[in-house]
């Protein structure tokens, strides 16, 4: 069934066909292993409308020579289905799911549709600890903590001792205490957008912003527990928020 736009897209039970731009496009990572675990994509229309793609492993190689960002397809024959999925990188209620039966076909770019559509979280945040509510950062300033391949993705993009002033879109970032503080922390989905040409960041551009250098911290090992049994183990008082090895 063929719609007008993301949001006439509301049954589960058919497959549907229409044109989109693929906004974003990114693969989900395992930090720790640097595994591709799935292939993601956020969707946009010309009404601004936006939904998020999960492409299962099987068929992220071929899709993702199929897609890429920026560019406008007309997709057919995909479905829907309603997420309960605590992490969701835009509010809308459904997720797009593709199947071998979907196909899609690059057509020409259509202006109307826009390019890149965000979120951004508000300058002042609380977070719930333990259960306590504490302040996480009110004013201008806050830290990113970024891992594995961010790290690397990071490096092409700030060049040390380069003048040009960097401003970045950081997606799909938790926040998570570090050494003691609470910071915005990279996740497996996390991409790095520079100098996008978006309102917000042209807006930013004017703001009277201190240069900082990144920093680079080498973590300790984590604490090393002998061999316990399972009831020994349980029995464990663990901070949830520290590693330990066993």
């Amino acid at each position: 069934m063929a719609f007008n736009g993301i949001r006439d897209l509301e049954s589960e039970k058919q497959l549907w066909s229409g044109h989109c731009r693929v906004s974003r496009a990114w693969l989900g990572v395992n930090v720790t292993t640097d595994k591709v675990l799935h292939f993601d994509l956020i969707l946009m229309d010309a009404k601004g409308n936006d939904i998020w793609v999960h492409i299962p492993p099987v068929l992220q190689e071929h899709f993702k020579r199929l897609l890429k960002e920026q560019q406008v397809y007309t997709i057919k024959n995909f479905e829907l289905h309603t997420t309960q999925l605590k992490y969701r990188p835009i509010a809308n209620t459904y997720i797009m799911s593709f199947s071998r039966k979907t196909t899609v076909e690059h057509v020409p770019d259509v202006p109307s549709i826009p390019a890149f559509k965000f979120k951004f979280l508000k300058a002042s945040i609380t977070y719930v600890v333990k259960p306590k509510p504490t302040l996480f950062y009110r004013g201008d300033v806050v830290k990113v903590i970024i891992w594995g391949r961010v790290v690397a993705d990071f490096d092409k993009l700030i060049k040390p001792g380069d003048d040009e002033q960097v401003i970045l879109v950081v997606t799909a970032v938790s926040v998570k205490p570090f050494l003691g503080e609470l910071c915005f922390n990279s996740s497996g989905s996390t991409v790095l957008y520079p100098n996008l040409d978006i309102p917000e960041v042209k807006a930013f551009t004017t703001r009277n912003v201190q240069p900082q250098q990144p920093v680079f911290v080498e973590l300790p090992p984590p604490p090393f527990i002998p061999n316990i049994t399972l009831s020994e183990l349980l029995e464990l008082q663990l901070d949830p928020d520290n590693e330990v090895r066993l």
